[in-house]
């Protein structure tokens, strides 16, 4: 991702604040600003006291993140300044790319006041080694990893050590692993996705996967639920995304998704550890800001209780059980 993007795109996201400071329309990176009084008034859900004192649509932090956790940025806004959350919806256009490039945009000063996403990719942890322990980041919730197949196969489990053999071109019939005899086509993600680098860490822990031909390659998680559902009008074709995202974000009644050892995905199950692949997302603001900013107000109460019931409102495993309340910013990828 060259910074040129970068930098093209956190502008286009700046002069979409000033225009959303005039006129009462959240700009397109997730931020928000003030609503108007047109908005304030069709909104019947307005508390007469906002949760936060001090924050409200005019001075609200600019928020970006994961395309899974676009739902929950809308709900913040939502809770936060006091409209229903079908406005929030249309106020809050996340269109910022990859896992990767949120994280590189924030670290490179071109990005949000907070970001709530997946684990960066290791080649940025590595470049930014420096940049990220300039940021307090502390694990918000957790989501898992999950194997999808056409609803017409007959398979519905595979062990990790099976989803390893497939990947690394060791197992390449269905025939194999209980099913009909017939070629796998596992798909893969673009390697700065954050669904892609959860693959590499949790599944392939350190085995280097097969290269797939390119049209099994897809760039946006959308495009790969919809490649296996509809590949080659078959049961074949193999692919993965986090769970959130495919069994809430973008269900597609042609596709099912895998239990893994035995274990099928599921708010308790990931929650509880049972499910084999999981992994937290974040919450990050820069380590310099204020005592009494903004900023960091919202991410000290998105870490209590009250963060806490609004993710699991809105269908999101929390992480922080046995965790202070109070935000630790220790870096977890140092």
């Amino acid at each position: 991702m060259k910074k040129v993007f970068r930098f093209g795109t956190a502008l286009l996201a700046l002069l979409l604040m000033l225009a959303g400071c005039q006129t009462g329309e959240a700009p397109a990176s997730g931020s928000s600003q003030s609503q108007g009084e047109s908005s304030q008034s069709a909104s019947s859900e307005a508390p007469a006291e906002l949760p936060i004192p001090g924050i409200d649509a005019e001075n609200y932090p600019s928020i970006n993140g994961s395309t899974a956790n676009h739902p929950l940025i809308c709900r913040i806004y939502s809770e936060i300044c006091g409209v229903s959350m079908e406005d929030a919806e249309t106020m809050v256009n996340l269109d910022m790319g990859s896992t990767g490039s949120i994280w590189m945009n924030m670290m490179e000063g071109y990005g949000p006041d907070l970001l709530i996403a997946y684990e960066p990719p290791e080649e940025v942890k590595e470049e930014y080694a420096a940049q990220l322990a300039e940021l307090e980041i502390d694990p918000l919730g957790r989501d898992g990893l999950v194997f999808l197949v056409n609803a017409r196969n007959p398979v519905d489990s595979l062990t990790v050590e099976e989803l390893q053999g497939i990947y690394t071109g060791r197992i390449t019939d269905w025939s194999e692993v209980g099913g009909e005899a017939g070629p796998i086509q596992p798909f893969q993600r673009n390697a700065d996705s954050g669904s892609q680098t959860l693959f590499l860490k949790l599944l392939m822990n350190g085995l280097t996967p097969m290269d797939p031909p390119t049209e099994l390659v897809q760039v946006t998680m959308g495009g790969l639920i919809d490649g296996v559902a509809s590949f080659d009008g078959s049961g074949s074709a193999l692919g993965y995304s986090v769970y959130y995202y495919a069994s809430l974000m973008y269900a597609n009644p042609d596709l099912k998704i895998l239990s893994v050892d035995g274990v099928a995905p599921s708010a308790e199950t990931i929650g509880d550890g049972s499910y084999p692949l999981t992994n937290d997302f974040y919450v990050a603001i820069r380590a310099d800001l204020p005592e009494d900013s903004p900023v960091r107000a919202l991410r000290d109460w998105l870490l209590t209780d009250e963060g806490k019931r609004l993710l699991t409102e809105e269908n999101y495993v929390w992480a922080r059980d046995g965790l202070p309340q109070e935000a630790s910013g220790v870096n977890p990828f140092a």
